[in-house]
């Protein structure tokens, strides 16, 4: 099994490597090609110069009597043997092979072929050679002239030749992958629009694709997309119908309930046992809180949300409201709830906004005790708009800080009647809205929970 991940190569890769290979094999063919023939040429002008070589010594062979001899004075044969790199090594031999001048190990080779010389290599004094035999006949007699050179020059000039090939082809390739490079830049391009379109979307985003401008090989592809977006933008408003019903259906028959406890209360129906109707209208009212909280839960789930349009909010009004709402809750629990507000405003769904604040604000009163202090604040800090509920209860440990945000979970010895969906629904909202949460601990001691919105989200009044 294999430890790592493998990650395919993107369709610019792609497009790159499947042109780029063959564009390498065919240059490497004519490095190949061209060194071969420039080789060539050069070798054919080294064998010309060996073989004019063989047929200068063949002007000094004279007929003396019946025997030729070779009249190469000291400074011609000087002159003959000179080279800057390479040593020049030759022999004359009569028709009975016999040496009439020159180096006497040096063999005789095939000579010329229909008039054309044939060269050959061979190994001389420990150094590769490259020589040539010529034969002739003076005044009936058959005489062999072989002149051979070290390949010094030759490998030399294949050196320079292989670099004067390779390095202006080097340059070939290297400038027509930047061609390559950007030519498929540019043909991706609306490509890359589109990838930028759908990255740049948040979840809730179900609008369709304009593929007006897309290329046509994706145009079928961004066609599906569009239809899954409206499939999915159709689940979802049927979702929120459902949701809208479900509500309806379960808070009519609860609120019933409680207002029919209430009634038998009132009548005195239970005045035997107080205790067991304490217990019966609690059990209701957390059986409606749960409710309430599930309905809200999967309603800010981006499902659910998709069809949701953001409008600038004030913060600060919806401060004002949220809070005003809790005012009898917070004099029955002998709790002081007052709002520090500035003007802020972020883009975003009011409901779902004040439903957090609520919430957070709820949760306060909740594990706050008697006497405690509870204020809900508004406005901007570094660009950034915010609402944030402070209280000076016991807070939350930092090593729950991440728990809390788990559905159904409650802080161990908790004795509040929550049911631990208040922060993930919190949680929810922040991330639909591209919100951050904080927890910090004011200086009396406590909890701050903070929502931080996105500056760029926002309009300041």
């Amino acid at each position: 099994m294999k430890s790592g991940f493998s990650h395919p190569l993107g369709l610019r890769q792609r497009l790159l490597l499947w042109i780029l290979l063959p564009l390498i094999a065919v240059f490497i063919g004519s490095i190949l090609f061209d060194y071969r023939l420039a080789q060539e040429t050069a070798d054919t002008a080294y064998d010309h110069s060996l073989n004019n070589a063989a047929l200068d010594i063949a002007a000094y062979i004279q007929t003396v009597g019946l025997k030729p001899e070779l009249h190469l004075t000291p400074e011609a044969e000087a002159m003959l043997r000179h080279d800057a790199v390479d040593k020049i090594f030759f022999a004359v031999r009569d028709s009975n092979k016999q040496l009439l001048i020159g180096d006497a190990n040096l063999s005789v080779y095939p000579g010329t072929i229909h008039t054309q010389p044939v060269f050959a290599e061979d190994i001389y004094h420990g150094e590769k050679i490259r020589a040539t035999t010529q034969h002739i006949t003076i005044d009936g007699n058959e005489i062999s002239i072989t002149v051979a050179e070290t390949m010094r020059e030759r490998d030399h000039a294949s050196n320079r030749i292989l670099a004067a090939t390779i390095i202006p082809n080097l340059v070939i390739i290297a400038a027509t992958l930047l061609v390559i490079n950007f030519g498929v830049r540019r043909g991706l391009a609306p490509l890359v629009h589109v990838e930028n379109q759908i990255a740049s979307r948040s979840p809730r985003d179900l609008r369709a694709l304009d593929i007006a401008h897309a290329p046509r090989e994706i145009r079928p592809m961004l066609t599906r997309l569009n239809e899954l977006f409206e499939s999915l933008r159709t689940a979802a408003a049927a979702q929120q119908r459902f949701l809208a019903d479900a509500a309806h259906q379960l808070r009519t028959p609860l609120a019933g309930l409680q207002t029919q406890i209430e009634l038998v209360a009132a009548e005195g129906k239970y005045v035997r046992n107080d205790e067991r109707l304490a217990r019966i209208e609690e059990a209701a009212e957390r059986i409606a809180h749960l409710v309430t909280q599930l309905l809200i839960y999967a309603q800010t789930e981006p499902a659910a949300s998709a069809n949701q349009i953001f409008h600038p909010v004030a913060l600060h009004e919806l401060a004002e409201s949220a809070a005003s709402t809790f005012i009898d809750h917070a004099l029955a629990k002998d709790i002081d709830l007052g709002f520090e507000i500035q003007p802020a405003i972020a883009e975003g769904i009011a409901w779902m906004l004040r439903e957090a604040l609520g919430n957070l604000i709820d949760n306060a009163l909740r594990y706050c005790p008697a006497g405690s202090t509870i204020t809900v604040r508004s406005g901007i800090h570094c660009g950034q708009p915010y609402l944030a509920v402070e209280d000076n209860g016991p807070g939350i440990p930092p090593k729950e800080h991440k728990k809390v945000f788990e559905r159904f979970y409650r802080i161990p010895g908790s004795i509040s009647g929550g049911c631990g969906l208040g922060l993930p629904i919190v949680q929810e909202i922040a991330h639909l809205h591209a919100a951050t949460i904080t927890f910090s601990k004011p200086a009396k001691g406590g909890l701050t929970v903070t929502l931080t919105f996105p500056e760029n989200h926002t309009e300041n009044t």
